[in-house]
């Protein structure tokens, strides 16, 4: 166990899947024009979350797998047939020693390690099946955009319903609950992830295209927590020229994350 974790909490590793063959960006993952491919970004917030014991990349992908390999990240390879972010973290967790799971899509990356964190002790403490990000939310093009993924949450903090939609409808032109925009993270309790792969489907996750409607769908609750950072998702070119942008300003448009042993102990 690291001992960035403390001795007494259980064991909490994170893994971002990776695949290359994005419908709305082809290729995303391995975009490189910061200096490293857009999937390491998301890695190095991972290794600076003070939360994981250790940190894998998730891919059935060649590419995907050199360029961790390279940067000294451990990977578990995992099949094609994986169809989501969530089965492929699955799947890869059957070979890992993990009693908490955080699941951290590979075009996140600006999450804030200080929220992952969050999700973790709240995964720790609370006890929830699932947890989640989100932010508030009141630009009305991204309201609108479906590339951006809306929220409802109840009074207890658990999602309602994800979608794509600007959700809720504005009977009256306004809205008097807080809109709120959901991050790419997902927090496990081991046994419940190791189950999402068999979960049935009615409909929602294929006609929204958001995986997390298969859980709520059975019955499996998501904790949504106010997160602290506001990152974006890569979904699309202009998204990543954004993306550039921000590193620009930050002058983190290049650089690497090293290696030597940073998976068991290092997270």
């Amino acid at each position: 166990m690291s001992p960035r974790q403390g001795s007494g909490a259980p064991r909490a590793i994170a893994i971002v899947p990776v695949r290359v063959d994005s419908q709305r960006l082809p290729g995303k993952a391995l975009l490189a024009e910061t200096g490293r491919p857009l999937f390491l970004h998301t890695v190095e917030r991972a290794l600076q979350a003070r939360c994981f014991a250790a940190t894998y990349v998730a891919t059935d992908s060649d590419a995907v797998d050199a360029a961790a390999r390279k940067a000294g990240v451990p990977v578990v390879r995992t099949s094609p047939a994986c169809r989501t972010g969530s089965e492929r973290c699955a799947e890869a967790a059957r070979e890992l020693d993990a009693a908490l799971v955080v699941d951290i899509q590979g075009d996140w990356p600006e999450v804030d390690p200080g929220d992952l964190e969050a999700l973790v002790h709240c995964l720790a403490q609370a006890g929830p099946p699932t947890a989640t990000l989100a932010v508030p939310l009141s630009d009305p093009a991204r309201i609108e955009d479906p590339n951006v993924v809306k929220v409802v949450r109840a009074r207890n903090g658990d999602a309602l319903y994800f979608s794509r939609c600007a959700i809720p409808y504005a009977r009256s032109g306004s809205v008097r609950y807080a809109r709120l925009r959901h991050i790419g993270v997902y927090g496990f309790q081991r046994e419940v992830l190791l189950g999402i792969p068999a979960l049935p489907s009615s409909g929602l996750d294929e006609s929204e295209g958001l995986e997390q409607l298969r859980f709520l769908e059975n019955g499996i609750s998501m904790r949504v927590l106010d997160a602290k950072g506001d990152p974006w998702g890569i979904e699309t070119r202009p998204d990543y020229d954004a993306f550039l942008r921000r590193q620009a300003a930050r002058g983190g448009a290049g650089g690497a994350v090293r290696g030597g042993g940073i998976g068991e102990g290092r997270s």
